[in-house]
């Protein structure tokens, strides 16, 4: 459980230094998926072919596909441990599996508005760009602060009137900032890593990061006995 004196940067040094390991582990490995995408025939051609579908149906497939690898796949990983299972299941995989396909249509409305802003070369100082575009205006102002409240309406039953009594003066530092340190931990490198990739499959490598992020954080959680939320960004 996290010490409630605790400073949110406090907090956030801790989260990130614990999860360095599997975190390395996950961004090798979707390094080594864009760099097999570049010089591997076959991997290039089974990803082009998901990324033609997401061509054709972004708002479609962003919805279904980060529901799956963001709301269902977590949810039922959760379901296994009997410490992290949710006090209301079914409620919050309807909450999980809404919001992230919600998120995911949002999302991959942003990947391509970067790409009509500042061009869909995956060269560097592109993929720079994109990545401050992201990580100092997307994550700061509406990805960590909408996904904060919630997952906090959430843990309130869905309850607006215990939503707002929780969100007094300074819920962006009680709510957010905790874990923002360690969402910039993760996502610094997955953002260089997936602007990398064609417009069209960069919803697909952020999602394979977020998800294996999310089980590894669920995992961690049942060792440790740390509330999900507390090590998942």
């Amino acid at each position: 459980m996290r010490d409630a004196s605790a400073s949110p940067l406090t907090a956030g040094i801790k989260a990130a230094r614990d999860n360095a390991l599997p975190l390395a582990i996950i961004m090798l490995a979707a390094a080594g998926l864009v760099v097999a995408y570049y010089n591997v025939p076959a991997v290039a051609t089974a990803l082009n072919r998901i990324g033609a579908v997401n061509k054709a149906n972004p708002f479609a497939f962003a919805a279904i596909f980060t529901a799956i690898t963001s709301g269902l796949i977590p949810w039922c990983f959760r379901m296994i441990f009997p410490g992290l299972r949710p006090t209301y299941p079914f409620g919050d995989l309807i909450h999980s599996m809404v919001w992230w396909s919600l998120m995911g249509m949002l999302i991959t409305y942003f990947y391509h508005i970067q790409a009509v802003w500042f061009g869909s070369e995956a060269n560097l100082p592109t993929v720079l760009l994109k990545v401050f575009v992201d990580m100092a205006g997307f994550t700061i102002f509406i990805g960590a602060p909408f996904n904060a409240i919630s997952h906090l309406w959430k843990d309130c039953g869905w309850d607006t009137a215990r939503l707002r009594a929780a969100m007094g003066p300074g819920w962006y530092r009680r709510l957010v900032l905790p874990n923002l340190l360690t969402n910039y931990f993760v996502w610094f490198p997955g953002t260089l890593i997936f602007y990398s990739m064609p417009t069209d499959l960069q919803l697909v490598v952020a999602n394979c990061i977020g998800c294996f992020w999310a089980l590894m954080c669920a995992r961690i959680a049942a060792h440790s006995g740390v509330p999900v939320s507390d090590v998942h960004a």
